[in-house]
């Protein structure tokens, strides 16, 4: 029955942490394509998620108790669709031109950084809007989907 109500939700929530660790999985790739060989250049990249994933938080927290859950989970969703597919789209070292890989480079952090306001913002979001418009019948398992379907992510 929840999975039938908030299908949506939970689907969302899988694509988003498997795209978020995506990244990790193809670190080689990162490393050749964007940061000239580098792992410290790659991992910094990566890091650049978690940094941002208090202020996202907050961010995020606060826009869901000033205009509601809902609001704050579709800014999270859209924030980190924009940063998935705006990831597919970036020039590498590739390209041939020297400031457009560097430019892509640059997009790429900005966009990971989007990605990790966005991550920390929908966790706590969709946990708090499931907990709010549940039945008592459902709270507990609708709550613990969203840390499951997260852990689906990672693992995908």
């Amino acid at each position: 029955m929840i999975m039938k109500i908030y299908w949506s939700l939970m689907l969302g929530n899988v694509v988003e942490w498997y795209e978020f660790t995506a990244y990790g999985y193809q670190a080689k790739y990162m490393k050749a394509n964007f940061f000239s060989g580098s792992n410290v250049g790659v991992w910094l990249g990566f890091a650049c998620t978690f940094v941002a994933r208090p202020l996202g938080a907050f961010v995020l927290g606060w826009i869901g108790d000033r205009w509601g859950r809902s609001v704050s989970v579709n800014i999270s969703i859209i924030g980190m669709l924009l940063g998935t597919v705006g990831q597919g789209c970036l020039p590498t070292q590739n390209c041939g031109m020297t400031w457009l890989a560097n430019l892509g480079l640059i997009i790429l952090v900005i966009l990971r950084f989007i990605q990790g306001l966005c991550a920390a913002g929908e966790i706590a979001t969709i946990s708090t809007y499931l907990t709010e418009v549940s039945s008592k019948s459902i709270i507990s398992r609708g709550t613990a989907l969203v840390y499951i379907t997260a852990a689906v992510g990672f693992l995908c």
